[in-house]
C-alpha cells in the first residue's frame, strides 16, 4: 500500500449515516451553545494590565516598590532574583468603562470599546508556575507538564468540524527569525 493510499484512508472510511456530522467525534453530551470559537493567544502581546485588567491603584504605587502584601512571600525567577528592588510600573495607557457591562478597556484597545458587550474577557485565571513556558502550557492545556489536550483539541472535540476535508481548528505561527524569540511549540495545540 502507498503513502497516498495511506493518506486517503480516512476520508474513505467516513460514515454518512444518520446523524453523521463533518468533524464530529460522535455525540455530545449536550447541545454546543456556541458554533464557533476564535481564540486568541497572543504570546508575547501586549500585558493584561496594559489591555483589560484595570489596576486602580497601580498609579499611586508607580515607581514604589511592590509591598509585601501583594508579593506575599512569592518566589522570585531566575531574571528577577538579583534585582535590589522590584518597582510597580502602572499601565502605559488610561482604562474607561465601556458597554453595559462596564468593562473596564485601555485606551490602546479603542476599537474594542465599540465591542465591550460581546466579548468575554477573563480575569479569574492564574497559575503557580512563575517562568513563561509552563504558564502558557497550563492556560492552552490546564496542566503544567505537557501531554495533555489544548484547548484546540478540546473545542473541535466539542463543535466538531463544518467540513470533513479541513481541519477542526487551526494555528497561526509568526515567523520570528530572532533566535531568543519564545516559540508556541506544538505541543501547547495538539491533542495530547
Amino acid at each position: 500500500m502507498n503513502s497516498s493510499a495511506l493518506a486517503a484512508g480516512p476520508s474513505l472510511a467516513k460514515n454518512n449515516g444518520p446523524g453523521y456530522e463533518p468533524g464530529n467525534p460522535g455525540p455530545v453530551h449536550f447541545p454546543a451553545k456556541a458554533k464557533r470559537v476564535i481564540y486568541l493567544c497572543q504570546s508575547g502581546a501586549p500585558s493584561q494590565i496594559d489591555t483589560f485588567d484595570y489596576k486602580p491603584l497601580l498609579p499611586k504605587l508607580n515607581g514604589k516598590d511592590l509591598p509585601d502584601s501583594i508579593r506575599m512571600g512569592q518566589r522570585l525567577t531566575g531574571m528577577t532574583s538579583g534585582q535590589k528592588s522590584f518597582p510597580a510600573a502602572q499601565s502605559i495607557a488610561p482604562f474607561k468603562q465601556h458597554g453595559k457591562s462596564g468593562q473596564w478597556i485601555s485606551d490602546m484597545l479603542p476599537h474594542h470599546h465599540k465591542i465591550a458587550d460581546d466579548i468575554c474577557v477573563i480575569k479569574s485565571m492564574y497559575t503557580e508556575a512563575i517562568n513563561h513556558d509552563p504558564a502558557i502550557t497550563f492556560f492552552q492545556t490546564g496542566h503544567q507538564q505537557p501531554g495533555r489536550p489544548s484547548l484546540g483539541a478540546w473545542a473541535s472535540y466539542g463543535l466538531g468540524s463544518e467540513s470533513a476535508d479541513l481541519p477542526a481548528y487551526v494555528v497561526l505561527l509568526d515567523k520570528n527569525t530572532d533566535p531568543q524569540a519564545q516559540p508556541l511549540y506544538a505541543r501547547l495545540w495538539g491533542a495530547g
